[in-house]
């Protein structure tokens, strides 16, 4: 669920036509497991971010860039065991290893972002 669709809409607006805003959309408009939600956020030089959140922890973003939605899975997702660290490496062998020990992948379009979306697991506490 979507917390904040006006945000979004605004975010949504700088995003090119095509692959990269549906990749956006999809991650926005997703039904994720365990009741986790979407929400827009802008910090710093990160203008247009999603935060996917379930209670209090954040586990995965998706920052939208011109030529890609670059979707990060954040280390409270390993801990809660919404995603396998190995399992995600094996999907997606373009996922990076971030200095932070996290993932990050440059989702181009909505099959891509729907393939990460089919990943995730509710939290496991």
């Amino acid at each position: 669920m979507l917390l904040n669709p006006d945000d979004f809409d605004a975010h949504v607006a700088h995003a090119p036509e095509g692959g990269v805003r549906d990749a956006f959309t999809a991650f926005a408009h997703a039904e994720y497991p365990g009741g986790l939600t979407a929400r827009a956020t802008s910090k710093g030089f990160i203008a247009h971010e999603l935060r996917i959140e379930g209670g209090e922890f954040w586990y995965f973003s998706a920052v939208l860039a011109e030529e890609w939605v670059l979707f990060y899975f954040r280390k409270p997702a390993f801990r809660d065991r919404l995603v396998d660290f190995d399992a995600v490496r094996a999907a997606f062998p373009a996922a990076h290893v971030t200095p932070k020990g996290e993932l990050s992948l440059r989702v181009t379009d909505g099959a891509m972002a729907g393939a990460v979306i089919a990943h995730l697991a509710p939290p496991q506490r």
